[in-house]
């Protein structure tokens, strides 16, 4: 690590961790390494979303954030929901939904799925569900779900197959896992960010996929900082192509993003997500202002 930022307040960007506890724990034993334990222990670490789902360990990885604010009380931690969030969150009723929610006559998925989520029991939840949940709380044998969510119900001890999985999982969720869920954010803005590379860089915004290249800027933070869901697609989470840094957004701020599955340091959107929820890719972080990029063994 470089001396020129050794005394200077970090940032630290998280990537997707995707249940991979094992590799999240690593990754902070690497950074406490790299830019010091004190330096850590007063950073702040901004987790780009996708928490959930993939690897084997949801629960724990979900433990170890939880723990993060009474094991490194200095330390500013914010969270950003991704697509996965999106979807074990609204399945969970943990979100406020204004809108988007019964799937459209005639639905048809994008690629092969299985059927949407619906409620074996007598309350009739998924007729009030958004879309995401009832698409993350899908199965049948022998056809992928398109959230990878049953390692998650594995990971609470449920059965992805039980017909009555929901309220499995909600008896098995901590309260502490409920609360962390029920706050993350769709956007982080952190003024006093030094970048480096950019030294006219005064100020973060973080979006889990990045921003809507089209639509006007005042118009998307407001959405996004009262995390509002009236459509079942949100595109700064679903990262389609329409989606990155805005060229309108001003020289002066740096846009961060997990979600697409690469690592990009360079220029004025940085992309962390290096693991995608692989078992055999290493989860990054990269620290501002000297951009360093910290790896998981």
């Amino acid at each position: 690590m470089s001396s020129a930022g050794a005394h200077r307040r970090a940032t630290v960007l998280v990537g997707d961790v995707h249940g991979h506890r094992a590799k999240l724990v690593s990754l902070f034993e690497n950074l406490e390494r790299e830019i010091g334990a004190e330096r850590l222990s007063t950073s702040r670490v901004v987790f780009l979303g996708d928490l959930v789902d993939r690897g084997p360990e949801t629960s724990g990885v979900l433990d170890f954030i939880a723990s993060l604010p009474a094991v490194h009380p200095s330390m500013e931690v914010r969270i950003l929901g991704g697509n996965h969030d999106l979807g074990m969150a609204t399945f969970c009723s943990l979100w406020r939904v204004d809108g988007g929610m019964p799937p459209p006559e005639g639905y048809v998925a994008r690629r092969k799925e299985p059927p949407l989520w619906v409620d074996a029991t007598d309350k009739n939840e998924h007729a009030r569900m958004h879309l995401q949940g009832r698409r993350w709380g899908a199965f049948e044998a022998g056809t992928r779900n398109a959230f990878d969510s049953e390692a998650t119900f594995a990971s609470f001890g449920v059965d992805p197959g039980d017909p009555r999985r929901r309220e499995a999982l909600l008896s098995s969720l901590p309260e502490s896992h409920a609360v962390l869920l029920s706050s993350l954010e769709f956007v982080v803005e952190l003024d006093d960010v030094e970048d480096d590379m950019h030294p006219e860089v005064n100020k973060l915004i973080a979006v889990h996929a990045g921003l809507e290249l089209e639509r006007p800027i005042p118009e998307q933070l407001e959405a996004l900082r009262e995390r509002v869901i009236q459509q079942r697609w949100i595109e700064a989470l679903q990262g389609r192509t329409n989606v990155g840094r805005p060229a309108n957004v001003g020289v002066n701020v740096l846009v961060a993003s997990g979600h697409h599955g690469i690592l990009k340091t360079d220029g004025k959107w940085l992309v962390v997500d290096e693991c995608a929820g692989l078992d055999e890719r290493q989860l990054a972080a990269v620290v501002l202002p000297e951009r360093a990029v910290v790896k998981s063994h």
